[in-house]
């Protein structure tokens, strides 16, 4: 996918987007935009989410260890 594909985002927003994968071995990789195809057409690897990473990050930290733990288990379900 390329910038030019989403003109509807701005650059910052573009730039932050993370997309959260799972190997078969269970390991979490997360990828850019731009890398998020190649991860899309590897069979070894299930997509989980997509996220606007600097304000995931934010309410992560703003928020109680139980609920950090929540919101991740609901991310890696």
């Amino acid at each position: 996918m390329s910038r030019e594909t989403l003109p509807y985002m701005t650059n910052e927003q573009f730039q932050s987007v993370a997309f959260v994968y799972r190997t078969k071995k269970g390991c979490i990789k997360v990828a850019n935009l731009l890398e998020a195809e190649n991860y899309d057409k590897n069979p070894e690897l299930e997509f989980l989410a997509s996220l606007d990473s600097h304000r995931w990050i934010e309410c992560l930290l703003r928020s109680s260890q139980k609920q950090q733990r929540e919101q991740i288990r609901t991310i890696l379900k």
